[in-house]
């Protein structure tokens, strides 16, 4: 067997292993999440930065021609009812032809009726998309509107960026279009207060090129009117650009590349990678620091603990050995870290697995005894129905559903003669193997002596005196017996100390209560009294134990006896009757299906006995 190490030895070495692991696998997950965090937040700060410059250029530009819009509407031009729209168009021809603007003035039809450019009177704005989505400004939708820098409908190899703003009397709108050329010289202009001032960070900046991507502003001067493939920036042929991010060496220096493309210019965010590495490497430094002194003072907690951990597992000994000893046989000990912890294990749990086969070889005997048992019990109480099936002046019907293998309740009947039912029913205050023999001591007694023909009061009387004579469980029985007259309903009646019973007239239940006598082997030399009760035609006597009224559900509610009462008052609506049962039959099973929904699954704590006798009486 490999010798086992100490404990103080195995501790010391796996927190120096642990700690060490700890670390180094802190410090890794720590850089790869400020890596990852810093050039995403890099990114957004360059595309930040981007649609800044963006956005102010085309604000600009729109703003420079809408101011020029306003002042040609409202004094050169205030309506589009020209007197001579030849003249005025030679007039816009001699001053902004070649000038890079283009002036057209067009019709509510939507027709040119005077340009600086002569071929685009008569042009229709209804013939191309591009012309087209200036008709907003003649259905009064709108009053101004910008459109992007594009080619035209007349000529799609002429790029111009228009505005056009809709006349105040309705008569049509005024268009004023730049050329690229015109449109590029204002964003140069733009350009130099956006952008050339502008920093990303320390040493980030911001580079505008046109379409031919011939750079007009840089933060390094030298570069520009160069191309973006002189600074290291390759622009995809064709390409649409949506603020991409990318990764390259501009100007010689690897960097983080934000680039959008809008109107006809390229407006290019640049951030030195190297920033953003300086940036992670010092928050780095400081999270190793910070996480060295907590290991540091960590590791040498848990090395002045050593002594301590041996305690812990005491203590996880001793508490497995109480569960243990408090029944959970399932309980194992596990505590192997070392030479002494295991052999402890070992022994305690080859100790309790001994005792636990001890314990089912004897709990298998008692099953089989309990199977045994309960066959016995079953086969003592009469389970045939309807037991007199030739005679008609009675419905009769029992029922026990035992708590246990084997339960304490007990009931009977048997004909006394030619015109007389006896009818009892029990219940024994043991449970299980004991109370089981005790009412099947008592049943035989309390039959023989009925048998015998002494009425139900002198049966009590003498069973009480056997069931006395050694008694040495103290074990007791509650019963209610009667004997019922069939040719007038009269019943003769002795109580033990039982529950009462519940007679069921005209649909209406209600409890029998007659004055009870001290239960049979309470007390040697009891003498019972006999009363009567007078049943009618059609009534129902029904007797029941404890385990009826006294079932519970999960929460530990009664079912009760004025719930018991309320289901068996029937008034007309009476139980259809259970086959050969009869009604008998019929409300023995209502009771027992209403119990069932109110305990709702919890554990029957208690025998559930009943019997029920139905007067009929015999033919007039």
């Amino acid at each position: 067997m490999k010798k086992k190490k100490k404990i103080a030895n195995v501790i010391t070495v796996w927190l120096i292993i642990i700690v060490v692991a700890a670390c180094f696998v802190s410090v890794t997950l720590t850089y790869i999440s400020l890596s990852d965090r810093s050039e995403e937040n890099t990114k957004n700060l360059v595309r930040s930065n981007v649609e800044d410059v963006s956005k102010d250029i085309n604000e600009m530009i729109d703003l420079i021609v809408l101011d020029a819009l306003d002042e040609w509407v409202p004094d050169a031009v205030p309506s589009a009812n020209l007197e001579d729209p030849e003249d005025y168009s030679n007039w816009l021809h001699e001053n902004y032809y070649g000038y890079g603007a283009e002036i057209n003035i067009v019709n509510d039809k939507g027709i040119i009726i005077a340009s600086s450019v002569p071929e685009y009177i008569g042009f229709d704005m209804h013939s191309g998309e591009q012309a087209a989505e200036f008709l907003c400004l003649l259905d009064g939708s709108k009053e101004v509107y910008t459109q992007d820098l594009r080619g035209t409908t007349f000529d799609d190899t002429v790029v111009m960026k228009y505005n056009g703003k809709r006349f105040p009397d309705g008569s049509g709108f005024l268009q004023l279009g730049l050329t690229y050329e015109s449109y590029l010289d204002e964003i140069k202009n733009q350009a130099e207060y956006s952008a050339t001032n502008r920093r990303i960070g320390e040493n980030g900046h911001l580079i505008i090129s046109d379409e031919s991507h011939v750079i007009f502003n840089s933060y390094h001067n030298e570069y520009t009117d160069k191309t973006l493939e002189d600074a290291g920036i390759v622009i995809e042929s064709g390409k649409d650009y949506d603020y991409e991010d990318v990764r390259g060496d501009v100007f010689g220096e690897p960097s983080y590349v934000n680039i959008n493309k809008t109107n006809g210019v390229y407006i290019i965010g640049v951030y030195p990678v190297k920033e953003a590495i300086t940036s992670v490497n010092t928050m780095l430094l400081a999270s190793v620091l910070l996480e060295a002194v907590v290991f540091s003072i960590l590791f040498v907690a848990l090395i002045i603990l050593l002594r301590k951990l041996i305690v812990k597992n005491m203590v996880k000994v001793n508490d497995a050995l109480n569960l243990i000893t408090e029944g959970n046989l399932d309980e194992r000990i596990e505590v192997r870290d070392t030479y002494e912890f295991d052999v402890l294990s070992t022994d305690i749990n080859a100790t309790v697995d001994k005792l636990k086969e001890y314990i089912a070889e004897a709990a298998a005997r008692i099953d089989a005894d309990l199977e045994v048992a309960k066959a016995i019990q079953s086969s003592t109480l009469p389970s045939v129905f309807p037991p007199f099936p030739e005679r008609n002046e009675f419905e009769l019907f029992a029922s026990m559903n035992a708590a246990k293998e084997v339960g304490g309740d007990f009931y009977d009947f048997y004909m006394l003669g030619n015109d007389t039912l006896g009818f009892l029913i029990a219940d024994v205050s043991g449970k299980s193997i004991p109370g089981a023999m005790f009412m099947m001591t008592g049943k035989t007694i309390i039959k023989g002596l009925a048998e015998s023909g002494l009425a139900p009061a002198d049966v009590f009387t003498r069973a009480n005196d056997k069931l006395c004579e050694g008694n040495d469980a103290e074990l007791f029985i509650t019963a209610w017996m009667g004997y019922v007259d069939l040719t007038n309903g009269l019943v003769h009646v002795a109580n033990a100390g039982h529950n009462p019973p519940i007679l069921i007239r005209d649909g209406k239940a209600e409890y029998i209560v007659l004055k009870p006598g001290l239960m049979l082997a309470g007390m040697e030399g009891t003498r019972y009294m006999e009363q009567t009760l007078q049943l009618q035609k059609g009534d129902i006597l029904y007797l029941y134990t404890d385990g009826v009224t006294e079932a519970m559900d999960g929460e530990e509610n009664l079912y009760g006896e004025d719930r018991l009462r309320e289901l068996l008052s029937f008034g007309e609506n009476y139980p259809e009757p259970s086959g050969s049962n009869g009604i008998a039959g019929a409300v023995c099973e209502l009771v027992t299906a209403d119990i069932e929904r109110f305990v709702r699954g919890a554990e029957q704590s208690d025998d559930i006995t009943m019997l029920c006798v139905r007067w009929i009486g015999k033919e007039d």
